[in-house]
């Protein structure tokens, strides 16, 4: 009998294809059939294969991979890097499973095994013998037709050893095809990103906010992407309209805590959070009147108190959305603490600062947003002002408004924005004073 399921190396050769469009229909089947795996996979580590604790999940992954087949007439499920592709389109988890993509990954790379693939529909026979490949007992060599005496049926296997290859020769003769396409990524992120936000800030005015959840994939792209493409993430914290500036202000603030979260050697996951938060820091100020908030020249003491509940409307969002967790908690006091100033200024008779008294223990998370909240305002144009250039904005944030910082994380964000505003600037504006955010 001509065999079904084998291992090849065929998958490796559409590499290049890899960035279909976003189906949802094909992303459901995907996760699913990922999900599948992994809990196949994880219990035979514990199990027989042959044990009935198998029967119903292995119907299961056959009833996807076949309507996988049925509706694409093919199935090649691949993992590069730490991700995996199902038919060329990246497979999106969620944030709770990454820990579980993890372990399949690493599972089916410890096997020699770095995807497979379907012309045909799959029986649960076949797929045993596949699962039979990662038993606890099993220390045989996976050949391109699986175990001896456990030949594999309609699916082919790509080894992970030559996928690697392939991946290594590629990266090595298209440098740039490779940075091209991952800056492109990371603007379609970027672009998702203001959509979202554009939407979620309309429910909010509307008083129905938005599930923030949905927003999670997002920010876990924005970590992803920072690790490889730091230059041109901070590129993108450029892209600003004035008429929708709390738009494209919550987005701009993400990715600079991101990356200056990631300088001070925060995990990933830490930054998942950190950008979870920081992308809707500043939500409340969307209930504000566009008079008010565009106002030129000073407050009244009734427009400040107006101003000053924003951060609480946005705690009172958070609050909305169902269930009550440690993340939420973190949420709302590092959105409540973000507005408060790190100490309090010591002035001279001049009104120059002469010492910094910090005031109460913020949390990391409120301090790294603080500055890049305030580094995004003054460098974005306003109706009562035109944008500070980098620079002059730094300058402020080191002398005016130096009570307001951590200053030993604001001398770390200066070194991440890559500008020593002390160098660069003249005596007569080092002494400069704050015209106004």
């Amino acid at each position: 009998m001509e065999s079904n399921l084998k291992v090849t190396q065929g998958a490796a050769e559409n590499l290049n294809e890899f960035g279909r469009g976003y189906s949802e229909k094909l992303q459901t089947l995907a996760r699913g059939l990922v999900s599948g795996l992994y809990m196949l996979i994880r219990s035979v580590k514990m199990y027989d294969p042959e044990n009935a604790v198998f029967e119903k999940p292995l119907l299961q992954l056959q009833d996807i991979v076949n309507q996988i087949i049925s509706k694409e007439g093919r199935l090649e499920l691949v993992g590069v890097k730490e991700s995996f592709y199902l038919n060329n389109m990246l497979v999106k988890v969620d944030l709770n499973a990454i820990d579980n993509l993890r372990f399949l990954l690493g599972e089916m790379r410890a096997k020699d095994v770095g995807g497979i693939s379907l012309n045909k529909p799959v029986s649960v026979p076949d797929l045993k013998n596949f699962i039979w490949i990662f038993s606890k007992e099993q220390s045989g060599v996976t050949e391109e037709d699986g175990l001896a005496g456990r030949k594999l049926l309609n699916m082919k296997v790509a080894k992970f050893s030559k996928l690697k290859e392939k991946l290594t020769r590629d990266d090595l003769q298209n440098p740039d095809d490779q940075k091209v396409d991952r800056k492109k990524y990371a603007l379609t992120v970027y672009a998702r990103a203001v959509f979202f936000i554009t939407k979620y800030l309309e429910s909010v005015r509307e008083g129905k906010p938005l599930n923030t959840s949905k927003a999670l994939r997002l920010v876990q792209d924005f970590v992803d992407i920072s690790f490889e493409q730091k230059t041109h993430f901070l590129g993108m914290t450029t892209m600003k309209r004035e008429s929708d500036y709390l738009v494209y202000h919550q987005v701009n603030v993400c990715l600079m805590s991101i990356v200056f979260g990631q300088e001070l050697g925060l995990t990933k996951a830490q930054l998942r959070d950190l950008g979870y938060i920081a992308l809707f820091h500043d939500a409340g100020m969307i209930t504000i009147p566009d008079e008010l908030a565009t106002k030129r020249g000073a407050l009244s003491a009734e427009e400040k108190t107006l101003i000053q509940k924003a951060p609480l409307i946005s705690i009172r969002n958070i609050l909305m959305e169902k269930g009550f967790s440690r993340s939420t908690l973190l949420r709302v006091v590092t959105t409540f603490e973000h507005k408060a100033d790190f100490g309090t200024a010591v002035r001279d008779g001049r009104g120059t600062i002469q010492m910094i008294i910090p005031k109460t223990n913020l949390g990391v998370y409120a301090k790294i947003i603080a500055i890049c909240d305030a580094y995004d305002a003054l460098t974005s144009k306003r109706p009562y002002r035109d944008a500070y250039g980098p620079e002059v904005a730094l300058m402020l944030m080191w002398t005016e408004m130096r009570h307001k910082f951590d200053p030993e994380l604001l001398q770390v964000f200066m070194r991440v924005m890559a500008i020593q505003p002390v160098k660069v600037l003249s005596r007569r504006q080092q002494s400069m004073t704050l015209g106004g955010i």
